[in-house]
């Protein structure tokens, strides 16, 4: 890093290596906010900080690294630090992480800070060797339903071939069997009390309307569903994580049919380019 004109009156310089994550919290306000008159009695009875206030958007710096660069005079006129990316790192995303490097220049005046940002990325080979298993969402288990995949890492940008595989455990109505892609972004604060999960659908795409179901004789319906091109890669990172998921869900025919069905299977989705 330079400077187009030496910067005066430096204390101590240092370059940081690190990202911004991004997560939600609950917030419950402040004693000294302007507040109503409910909002007061409830910092009287203790309330403020459970399950009153709104949920936030936020994010915080996450130092990786850190290196200092020694200045002769009280003058920075530029320096150098090398970093390697820790093979942990949370790729880009605007959902997680946005990775920079910082310098940080303590001055007897204006402090100054500044970022340079660049990508991270992952390929198939980083992706965690323990996705998952299959999570039953809901239902009476009047069906078993199952998703399977010719693997479970995927490029952003990429289609995913399956097969939903229904074995109902009785004669059932006929069923209605709906598949679809889906994200979820955990909130994890150190600090702050979470937000909820925020679940994102991806667009349905309905297999069959009129699936016969007659007891344990297993259905195997194929699908392909697509991973957006700009889809945030699976990550996890201090404060918050995010995964993602395929769906499918069984509606049964018939108003005194058992309730629907939904399970999920989770994959992870990458965001390198090419082959690795």
């Amino acid at each position: 890093m330079s400077t187009p004109k030496p910067i005066d009156n430096v204390t101590s310089a240092r370059i940081e290596l690190g990202y911004y994550n991004f997560y939600r919290y609950r917030w419950a306000g402040r004693a000294d906010a302007a507040v109503t008159a409910a909002t007061d009695a409830m910092w009287l009875t203790e309330s403020v900080g459970t399950t009153y206030g709104t949920d936030r958007d936020t994010k915080e710096w996450i130092g990786v690294l850190e290196s200092a660069l020694p200045t002769a005079t009280t003058e920075f006129t530029g320096g150098w630090a090398k970093f390697r990316i820790p093979s942990w790192a949370p790729p880009s995303s605007s959902q997680i992480a946005r990775w920079s490097c910082r310098l940080v220049l303590q001055r007897g005046g204006r402090d100054i800070d500044e970022h340079a940002e660049f990508t991270v990325v992952t390929g198939p080979g980083d992706a965690p060797t323990d996705i998952g298993q299959l999570e039953r969402v809901s239902g009476s288990a009047a069906s078993q339903l199952d998703i399977a995949l010719s693997r479970l890492v995927f490029r952003a940008g990429e289609t995913i071939d399956g097969e939903v595989i229904v074995t109902p455990t009785r004669d059932l109505p006929n069923g209605d069997v709906r598949v679809n892609l889906q994200r979820q972004r955990y909130s994890h604060p150190r600090t702050r009390t979470p937000g909820p999960g925020e679940i994102t659908d991806g667009r349905t795409v309905q297999l069959d309307q009129r699936t016969t179901l007659r007891d344990g004789v297993p259905v195997r319906l194929p699908f392909q569903v697509a991973v957006p091109a700009d889809a945030a890669p699976t990550a996890s990172a201090v404060n918050s994580s995010l995964g993602w998921f395929v769906q499918a869900r069984m509606y049964y025919a018939g108003f005194t049919s058992p309730g629907a069905e939904c399970v999920r299977k989770p994959v992870a989705v990458v965001n390198a380019a090419g082959v690795d």
